[in-house]
């Protein structure tokens, strides 16, 4: 039987330089993930009290959340755990630093109290498939079974999550033909490696899709016919989009770029895309129906989808022209918090690093896309991956104002720059591929080696930056409560 390995491309070995990089960029990796592992406060990170709640659920081998009322689910968790996380909001929500050796001692309190269930609300995180937690979940439920606190719990999730982003990366920087070092740059960015050291569901909804983009690229380099086992890894991540979030669900259908040629002709071809396609939409369509939870409304927006969508047909023009101006307005801003952010909760909570370094990084990127292309140009690719980045964001654009924006508004509410992390893998990839090897070699070598040690250190800078941060307000010394 024919397996990837037997038919992967051929490939020079990697010239010692760019060796030096990839390890560089694994130390990079090991390095500051631990740092923010170890100083990054309890659910301090983007959205972790609400993650938290859910991969408690699943740690507890409940992977259906309850329905609770109207627009709202749930379901019961482990009170200890739970107290502890809203003992700790409150007091970040006071604006002040925490107290790590206070946050030891409730943990340890907490963990001799006998076991007991509390139900509870989290329908923002409760509405989701189980699949994007599961890591966090596995390493939370084994730090339960050794008897460990709330706090060692919680811990334990995110090295889990940290651990699997590192798998994944490692997988799709694998299947890549090219375009490896700006994907590398991309995924150890400052707020996609913080979302990897949380308990955030955002790694495993940006790595699935990311792996399927690039298997497609690798087999089209290849040019031979997908091997059963193959075809079974495709169908197997279409139906993984179809449990991550619903606008991930369209990624499937990149698998009708494969040639004829690799998928068993014209009716291969198509067969092979409706399959893929109609898995990951059919679980995703049929999973938000069984749980269609509608943010505005919990978060106090006033959001109506049913008058949003009334409005949008009687106008859609006018819908569209919100919508470019939006973007007009928000773009950069929106790059400004996919990338340099950090925290989930009011400032000093939360904040950016240096902007110098974030504006710097959004003009290196590109130009390293366009410097670290496959062995031969793929028009098919560049075109194929470029023109659906502008219709997820228009995708995930149109979830926010028919969700979450109140009828009437002048401006989609609610987006944030982390939802369009996939957006930016589809333009990396597209320029990757649209740029081939360009001549002089030695220069393209040269400036992707440079580019990429650029962003890297752009990469460094700005998680230092949060780092200390996140140092000034997890703090040893006892009283800071």
């Amino acid at each position: 039987m024919r397996t990837i390995s037997r038919h992967e491309p051929a490939r020079s070995g990697p010239r010692p330089a760019a060796a030096l990089l990839y390890a560089a960029a694994a130390l990079f990796y090991l390095v500051f993930s631990a740092l923010l592992l170890v100083t990054t406060p309890p659910y301090a990170g983007l959205d972790e009290p609400f993650h938290w709640q859910r991969v408690l659920q699943i740690a507890q081998g409940r992977f259906l959340a309850e329905e609770l009322g109207p627009n709202s689910w749930g379901g019961p968790i482990d009170r200890a755990s739970y107290v502890h996380m809203l003992h700790y909001v409150e007091l970040i929500q006071k604006h002040a630093p925490v107290d790590a050796a206070q946050a030891r001692a409730l943990s340890d309190h907490l963990a001799t109290l006998p076991p007991r269930d509390e139900v509870v609300p989290f329908p923002s995180s409760a509405s989701f498939a189980p699949l994007a937690y599961l890591p966090q979940a596995a390493f939370t439920a084994a730090a339960r079974a050794w008897g460990l606190g709330p706090l060692d719990q919680m811990h334990a999730g995110r090295i889990g999550n940290a651990v699997a982003y590192g798998m994944m990366v490692l997988a799709v920087l694998w299947a890549l033909p090219g375009g490896r070092l700006v994907f590398a740059g991309l995924a150890l960015s400052p707020f996609a490696l913080q979302s990897a050291c949380s308990l955030s569901a955002d790694p495993l909804n940006l790595t699935i899709p990311a792996l399927l983009l690039a298997l497609v690229w690798r087999f089209r380099v290849r040019g031979t016919a997908l091997a059963p086992l193959e075809v079974a890894g495709l169908l197997a991540l279409s139906v993984a989009l179809g449990f991550l979030k619903l606008t991930m669900a369209p990624f499937a259908a990149a698998v009708f770029y494969l040639p004829g040629a690799v998928a068993g002709g014209t009716r291969g071809r198509i067969a092979l895309t409706a399959l893929c396609l109609g898995l990951a939409l059919g679980i995703a369509l049929s999973w938000n129906m069984a749980y269609p939870f509608v943010p505005g409304p919990y978060w106090g927006t006033a959001a109506d989808p049913a008058a949003q969508i009334a409005a949008m047909r009687a106008d859609p023009l006018e819908t569209l022209r919100i919508f470019a101006t939006t973007t007009r307005d928000w773009a950069i801003m929106w790059w400004r918090d996919g990338y340099g952010r950090y925290g989930g909760h009011p400032p000093p909570w939360s904040g950016y690093a240096d902007d110098r370094l974030i504006l710097a990084a959004l003009w290196v990127l590109p130009a390293l896309a366009l410097c670290d292309g496959a062995r031969r140009r793929d028009p098919v690719v560049a075109v194929g991956y470029l023109l659906p980045a502008p219709a997820y964001v228009l995708l995930v654009m149109a979830a926010f104002w028919v969700g979450f924006t109140p009828v009437g508004a002048e401006t989609v509410q609610g987006l944030q720059g982390r939802y369009f992390l996939p957006a930016q893998v589809l333009v990396v990839l597209a320029l990757a591929a649209a740029a081939g090897p360009w001549n002089p070699a030695g220069l393209r070598q040269g400036l992707r080696l440079g580019l990429f040690t650029v962003f890297m250190a752009l990469n460094g800078a700005a998680l230092l930056d949060v780092l200390a941060a996140w140092g000034r307000l997890w703090v040893p010394a006892s009283g800071a409560n």
